[in-house]
């Protein structure tokens, strides 16, 4: 399915006016249904739906690994079913959060409690120059946005190469892709970067901490919830990372000057 169309529009430009053709960006409602049950609707791009579903299981606790799937496939364009190695408890989705991510989507609560939050070790370290140059090149790949600007990027990078990148609508849903495309590649991640556009909210950061991403990089500014998240998962928090400047939240023994 294609993830941006043509419309019509009349532009005005300095005072001059126009009726042209604009590219936007395509919007989908998408169902997970887990062992036949429905679990829950996201508003996304209509691509790498397995992707998103898998890092949104996995980011929910449903699933730990792709062990604990025995099937995943798409029965329709906006259905994803997941058959799991085992039932769910009837209770799993009493307790969900509203995201603050551009398209609402929703959380387990316990992803943010305080006795969840694993401590990430510290055992790689990245260059600041290394990182602003990934951080280039992620700027680079986010075609959807320059063609319709209406979309958010994720990344997972090393040092000096993007392993996956995904965007969306809502930097959560592209998040949830390249996690679940590492997933799916059974990728390490304890020595990976996670790039993202936009603010870093507190849902990024949970979903990072629940991957064990140690460091998170954005041009944008992060949250104080998203800050005492990534402290206590001890996590590298980056934000405004652009050109040649940076500013390092938290985490900082990870990164060399």
């Amino acid at each position: 399915m294609k993830s941006k169309e043509k419309v019509g529009i009349i532009k005005i430009n300095n005072g001059i006016i126009q009726e042209v053709e604009d590219e936007v960006v395509v919007e989908k409602i998408v169902n997970i249904y887990v062992n036949k049950e429905f679990y829950s609707s996201l508003m996304c791009t209509p691509e790498e739906k397995i992707e998103l579903a898998i890092g949104f299981l996995f980011a929910e606790g449903v699933i730990s690994s792709m062990e604990s799937i025995k099937s995943i496939v798409e029965l329709s364009e906006n259905l994803i079913c997941a058959i799991l190695n085992y039932d769910l408890e009837e209770d799993f989705q009493s307790r969900r959060a509203l995201t603050s991510g551009c398209a609402k989507g929703s959380m387990d609560l316990s992803i943010f409690e305080e006795n969840n939050m694993k401590p990430i070790a510290i055992s790689y370290q990245h260059a600041a120059h290394d990182i602003l140059l990934m951080m280039k090149e992620f700027n680079h790949r986010s075609l959807l946005f320059k063609q319709t600007g209406g979309v958010h990027s994720c990344a997972i990078c090393s040092n000096n190469s993007i392993h996956y990148f995904s965007e969306d609508i809502g930097r959560h849903n592209a998040l949830d892709k390249v996690i679940g495309k590492a997933l799916l590649k059974n990728t390490a991640l304890e020595d990976k970067l996670l790039m993202t556009t936009g603010r870093i909210s507190s849902d990024i950061a949970a979903k990072a901490a629940k991957a064990g991403i140690p460091i998170i990089v954005s041009h944008s500014a992060p949250t104080d919830m998203a800050l005492n998240i990534a402290r206590k998962a001890n996590i590298t928090m980056i934000g405004f990372a652009r050109g040649r400047r940076m500013s390092i939240y938290c985490g900082s023994d990870r990164i060399i000057y």
